[in-house]
């Protein structure tokens, strides 16, 4: 077994904070990279496990160039509470004390990048912890099933290209105990001009991890709290 994960907190009647340039920037500036771009760039890590039609691919570093991340709070939204993970507009966003789970489970080097969270004056504004973008770099390719899996049997509604490798996740015991040793990852498929934008904040991950968070009380890592997750909860069992 593992889980999915899918911030559902970042959105416009909740936590409305979104990237933005640095305050004073030039208009051609802009952090993090171009995503097609990089994902070229993919390396591929074979003999992880070894499971026809799923493939490894480890992201390369970006510590070689500098990465101003800025986040803007909307009108009276900066004081409301800020989960330790989260996803927005194709990135991740981590706290410190998920960070520090994270480095403790994770072999894996990721990257964190500090993030400078603004008002909507774009005046800093001062958390209780320090948050990051998080690069997470283990990615897996799944060759799509024959069927596409139902919100009924999953347990959740599956973005665009989920629900056909998710099938071939459900149709098989093997690969699914397989997933659920890796303690992080995130899917993408094959053509890489048909990622979609959403599924860069889609997160998986395994039992260990889950575990650690919640002895840490990462928040917002309940399971559901209503099937499909109409609730306020972001991640669901698999």
């Amino acid at each position: 077994m593992f889980y999915r994960f899918l911030s559902k907190l970042a959105t416009q009647d909740r936590l409305e904070a979104f990237p933005v340039p640095r305050p004073g920037s030039d208009a051609k500036e802009r952090w993090g990279v171009g995503l097609i771009h990089y994902e070229r760039k993919f390396t591929p890590t074979p003999g992880v496990f070894q499971q026809l039609g799923v493939n490894f691919f480890q992201a390369p570093l970006l510590s070689d160039r500098p990465i101003i991340a800025c986040l803007r709070f909307h009108q009276g939204k900066e004081v409301e509470p800020i989960p330790d993970l989260w996803g927005v507009g194709g990135y991740l966003f981590i706290s410190e004390r998920a960070k520090t789970v994270i480095e403790s489970i994770d072999t894996m080097e990721h990257e964190y990048f500090p993030v400078q969270l603004l008002n909507h004056k774009e005046e800093p504004v001062a958390p209780e912890q320090a948050y990051y973008w998080f690069n997470e770099r283990r990615f897996l390719t799944i060759t799509p099933s024959n069927r596409v899996a139902t919100a009924a049997e999953l347990g959740f509604y599956p973005i665009p290209k989920e629900e056909d490798f998710m099938a071939r996740v459900k149709d098989s015991p093997t690969l699914r105990e397989q997933l659920g040793q890796v303690p992080l990852w995130r899917h993408c498929i094959a053509d890489i001009d048909q990622r979609h934008l959403k599924a860069r904040t889609v997160l998986y991950l395994n039992q260990n991890l889950i575990d650690a968070f919640h002895i840490k009380g990462i928040n917002g890592m309940d399971l559901y709290s209503e099937k499909y997750g109409k609730g306020e909860e972001s991640l669901c069992a698999i």
